[in-house]
Formats: C-alpha cells, sequence, structure tokens
C-alpha cells in the first residue's frame, strides 16, 4: 500500500509575470473559490393578529446577519418590492406591523440576509388583523 493513497493531495497553482527579468505580479489560486451562499430562509414563522397590528415571529439559521420582512394582499405574490421593515435588515427575529388595516387578509413571507446575500423567501403565512372587542359591560 503506498502511503500517497491515503493521504489527502493539496494542488496550488501560481502564475507570475516576469518582464525584463523582474516580477510584475504574483497571483495565487488554491484550486477552490471562495462563493458564499445566502442563508437558509427563516423557519416557522407565526403570525399573529392584533388591533391594527401583526406581530411576526420566526427561527432564523445561524449564518444569517439579519431579517426581511415582506407583505402582500394576494396568496403566491412571492417577494416583491421594498421590505415593509425598510432598507435596514431586521436584527432580531420578530417584527411588529403596525401599518395595516383592521379586517384586511395579508400574506408575509420573512427572508434571512447574510454575507452570500438574500434567502429564499419562507413558507407564506397569513392573518387578518382586527380591532379590540368592545369593553364588557
Amino acid at each position: 500500500m503506498s502511503l500517497f493513497a491515503t493521504r489527502p493531495v493539496a494542488t496550488r497553482m501560481v502564475a507570475a509575470l516576469i518582464l525584463g527579468g523582474s516580477i510584475l505580479g504574483l497571483i495565487g489560486c488554491d484550486g477552490g473559490g471562495s462563493s458564499t451562499d445566502p442563508p437558509s430562509p427563516p423557519s416557522n414563522v407565526e403570525a399573529t393578529a392584533q388591533d391594527g397590528a401583526v406581530a411576526l415571529t420566526w427561527d432564523g439559521g445561524a449564518s444569517a446577519s439579519g431579517y426581511n420582512v415582506y407583505r402582500a394582499t394576494s396568496p403566491g405574490d412571492g417577494i416583491s418590492g421594498a421590505p415593509v421593515n425598510g432598507n435596514d435588515p431586521l436584527g432580531s427575529t420578530e417584527f411588529s406591523d403596525d401599518s395595516v388595516e383592521n379586517g384586511t387578509l395579508y400574506y408575509y413571507r420573512v427572508t434571512a440576509v447574510g454575507e452570500g446575500g438574500e434567502s429564499d423567501p419562507s413558507a407564506e403565512v397569513s392573518v387578518r388583523p382586527f380591532p379590540s372587542p368592545p369593553p364588557r359591560p
């Protein structure tokens, strides 16, 4: 059995531009790119109806540095337009959307943001905010 058959082999390619006996540049490549994938989509998204608001919570991934919340009034619209949380991703796994109207059915999806970009959207959840019941007599 050969010693080399059981050990991993690493390769490194180096290119140098030599002009007039001087090295002008040195570029190295260790054979693999360094692309970073987007984080996994958030899971277990839950929406709770409130009076004039919707409270959202979800489970995030370890590689996510923030989250975006998208709202639609039709199911299956996916994510389009600007997130309802604004231009800056959220730093936590909860959000209160207080720009909704009672009685309207809303559909939400959440994405995770990381070094590799924005994830695919989460599963869609729907909720209809409602007014508080009148006080008891």
